[in-house]
């Protein structure tokens, strides 16, 4: 690069050098932001990992009506009520790549 004065010369370093500090500020800007968001990342990581005991406890659960059988289970099982089951099931799709609708709950006979 040439210069026709020594005059051009330092206005053009001077100009680099403003572009280079104002870089800098933004790299540095952007490390911030970066780490910011890496720990934003592993606290997410974090908050799914804990849930996914659940999630997993919640898919093998075994709802079963047993009011079209005529029988009565014994004490090893609990009553549910089918919306709340239903809305678990919704809750489920929503948060986990696992189709609950694919098991189904029978449902009691209309009189």
């Amino acid at each position: 690069m040439t210069h026709s004065s020594p005059e051009g010369a330092i206005g053009e370093s001077t100009v680099e050098a403003t572009q280079l500090a104002t870089l800098r500020q933004e790299n540095a800007l952007l490390r911030r932001q970066n780490g910011l968001l890496q720990l934003r990342v592993e606290r997410l990581e974090r908050q799914v990992a804990s849930s996914g005991p659940l999630i997993d406890q919640a898919k093998h659960l075994a709802f079963w009506d047993f009011t079209p059988y005529e029988v009565s289970p014994d004490d090893s099982w609990v009553a549910v009520d089918r919306t709340k089951a239903m809305s678990l099931m919704s809750a489920l799709a929503g948060i986990d790549h696992w189709n609950p609708w694919g098991e189904s709950i029978e449902a009691r006979p209309q009189p």
